[in-house]
């Protein structure tokens, strides 16, 4: 899966000279290895760097054994690349010299800026703006470097020898945007004898992203999976999206520890979608619709990579386990459901051949017991493996095993095992500080098999990797918008008008002019219209209070339901009016909102939310107070296709309620699909005026009989 690099493509911005420097100045050279000036030339060198190197220090004559220079200035040749090691307060200066010299890239290892103070904040605007003047890249500040291990462009303070021999070399790239917990990542997937290819510690981002580091290495043939530590994109939003397609399209995996799982910003939100889509679901939601395998820690990560470099993918989830303790078998066969694993029944033909072999104590159903038996039948696992590995119905494998064993040929018997089979297997193994273990560990990892001694991450990785292939390989672009007949003319001139927040029946009418089924009303502006249009309608009716003011009309007492009779409409238009007002004082009033009442249906909730990294991201949920009190959603970012569409119905908990139950007959779907796919459009069209849409409740009914929005909000931005 490795390879030698390509020439980068094109990308927003040119990062060549960033990963291909053809010379290196290092300003603030030390001669002190301590320091973290003192690194990058002799990293240079032991990774045998063939560009030019170029010492800036005006204390040294030499560093290395290679000549000093006093400033950047009495430099002889170009400088693709500068990094910066110098105080704070020196480095916008020495970045000026650099960009007065044509410098191309620059490195700044050096902390003390937006993230200690609002003067740091300031340093670090003028640095961006200095980038985007001069047309020099920046990387940083506050950032741990570069390795570029197909050239030695080791441009880091990260201070590390070569790596021995390794099962998969030049395998992994990797962007962190922590420098201290990526060296720790990075320690950690040497162990598992995987490589690096690049490494990228972002900092504090001044000038390149996260989301462009991503899309120069999904450009790049050679890169095959791409890791990452991620706290947050603060922007490049949709070059982060295109970036991850690029790669889902190449089959390039692309795996991310993104931590801050909590989002305290939906809270301040206007309306129920508001309120649930939070930074962190959106996110999740992404990474699904993109292919993203989100890590939720360290161990989940490395197992992916690990399993991924093998190089067997699963064609599925049915899994055969293999044990030589009952009890363990029972703990991994216990954990597969919760990553949806199947523990599946081995076919007859598996089974017969494995009584022939098997004591008769021995378990021959999934998880198969070899017991101890092996300790006096040796080749007992190396026969057992091979056939369950060979059932038909088994897409990958586990193998339960004790490296404790006073048994100094299992190691070279389970390689031989594991190469003996083409599917996909991981050996389970329980933590040990015993030496012998520990050297049967190393010994099977150097052989290139994945071991994974935390359980649960090994089968997480098994179930990540069976659904991110089905995901790539039903991948298709957003094809263009479906829903031509519906114009966005139609809505800019509803949206002209110029309030914050819409009444219904204008958000309405924009959803009507996208193709999305609304009920059908009449404004009335005094009791008497309320009537007359309640006898257009038919009753019985609903009276609303039509008012951008009121966005929760219920809250405000603004909702009269089920009214059959002149005299009921009449009253509560009367009702309305006084509660209403009494609630907010000085709000418009257009007057009532007279409206058919719908028949009953299953209640589920549509929503748009303006992202700020990302854009319009789209909701779906169970409706009414179930919304609120599970906050059962999907979510994902506009523009959606069709398969997004369908995967969001399938990712609520209440999903058995669409497939209807307990005698309710199963909800239209298609009408579903059809409406998220519209609502979509609208957000992608209008996305710069519309802040947040509301369509709470939209009544599904049986197959067929279509959706309907019975009530809706579109707020605008400022």
């Amino acid at each position: 899966m490795s390879g030698e690099p390509s020439a980068g493509a094109a990308s927003g911005i040119e990062l060549e000279p960033l990963f291909y420097p053809k010379s290196i100045a290092v300003i603030g050279a030390s001669q002190n290895l301590l320091k973290p000036n003192g690194i990058p030339v002799p990293l240079l060198l032991t990774f045998d760097y063939q560009g030019d190197i170029f010492p800036v220090n005006p204390k040294y004559r030499s560093i290395a054994g290679i000549k000093c220079y006093p400033t950047v200035f009495d430099i002889p040749g170009e400088v693709d690349l500068a990094i910066i090691g110098v105080a704070a307060e020196r480095v916008l200066p020495c970045l000026r010299e650099c960009a007065a010299m044509g410098v191309k890239a620059a490195i700044v290892f050096t902390s003390g800026f937006a993230e200690i103070s609002v003067s740091g904040m300031s340093a670090q605007q003028e640095m961006a703006e200095l980038a985007r003047n001069s047309r020099m890249t920046i990387l940083g500040p506050n950032c741990l470097g570069l390795l570029n291990y197909y050239n030695g462009n080791t441009s880091s303070f990260f201070f590390h020898e070569k790596p021995g021999r390794l099962a998969y070399p030049h395998f992994l790239s990797f962007i962190t945007q922590s420098g201290g917990l990526g060296e720790i990542i990075y320690q950690m997937v040497l162990q598992l004898s995987v490589g690096f290819n690049y490494f990228i510690s972002t900092g504090n981002e001044a000038d390149i992203s996260f989301a462009q580091i991503l899309d120069y290495l999904a450009r790049r043939e050679e890169v095959t999976v791409i890791g990452g530590y991620l706290e947050g994109l603060p922007r490049d939003g949709r070059l982060f999206i295109d970036a991850c397609k690029r790669a889902l399209e190449r089959r390039c995996l692309v795996t991310l520890l993104k931590v801050g799982r909590t989002g305290e910003g939906a809270a301040a939100a206007a309306s129920h979608t508001g309120a649930l889509v939070g930074e962190d679901r959106v996110y999740d939601g992404l990474f699904r619709q993109v292919g993203v395998v989100r890590a939720d820690d360290v161990e989940q990560m490395n197992a992916l990579i690990a399993f991924y470099a093998a190089g067997r993918i699963p064609a599925g989830k049915r899994i055969g386990i293999i044990t030589i303790s009952g009890g363990g078998g029972v703990v991994v066969a216990d954990k597969c459901p919760q990553y949806g694993l199947e523990v599946v029944q081995l076919g007859e033909q598996t089974r017969s051949e494995l009584q022939k072999i098997f004591p008769s104590y021995g378990i021959t159903r999934n998880p198969v017991d070899i017991t101890s038996q092996f300790l006096v039948q040796p080749d007992l696992f190396q026969q057992t493996i091979k056939l369950v590995m060979d059932d038909p119905l088994v897409d990958a494998g586990v193998y339960f095993y004790n490296l404790e064993l006073p048994d100094p040929q299992a190691p070279r018997r389970i390689i031989e095992s594991y190469r003996a089979v083409q599917k996909p297997l991981f050996i389970f193994c329980w933590p040990s500080g015993k030496e012998m273990a520990l050297d049967a560990k190393r010994e099977l990892i150097q052989a290139g098999i994945p071991v994974a001694e935390h359980i649960s991450s090994g089968l997480w990785a098994i179930a990540s990797l069976a659904d991110w292939v089905a995901r790539a390989e039903r991948y298709q672009p957003v094809p263009a918008a479906a829903v031509k007949a519906y114009g966005k003319q139609g809505a800019n001139l509803i949206l002209s008008r110029g309030c914050r927040s819409l009444t219904e029946s204008t958000s309405k009418q924009i959803l009507s002019a996208y193709g999305i089924p609304v009920t059908r009303e009449i404004t009335a502006r005094c009791p008497g219209e309320a009537v007359q249009a309640a006898r257009e309608l038919g009753y019985p009716v609903a009276l609303k209070v039509e008012s951008a003011d009121i966005l929760h009309k219920t809250e405000a007492g603004g909702v009269a339901l089920n009214l059959c009779r002149e005299a009921e409409v009449e009253r509560a238009f009367y009702e309305i009016m006084d509660r209403v007002k009494s609630y907010r004082p000085g709000a418009r009033i257009e007057g009532v909102l007279v409206q058919e009442m719908l028949r009953p249906g299953l209640e589920v909730i549509v929503g748009v939310k303006q992202d700020p990294v990302f854009g319009p991201a789209v909701l779906f949920g169970l409706g009414g107070i179930l919304v609120e009190l599970l906050k059962d959603v999907a979510i994902r970012v506009a523009p959606l296709r069709e398969q997004d569409a369908r995967e969001m119905l399938e990712e609520i908990s209440g999903r058995l309620l669409l497939e209807g139950i307990r005698g309710e007959p199963p909800r239209d779907r298609r009408a579903l699909v059809n409406i998220l796919l519209r609502i979509s459009e609208l957000a992608v069209d209008l996305g710069d005026k519309i802040e947040e849409i509301d369509i709470t409740p939209l009544l599904v009914y049986e197959e067929g009989a279509g959706a309907i929005a019975a009530d809706a909000l579109i707020i605008l931005k400022n």
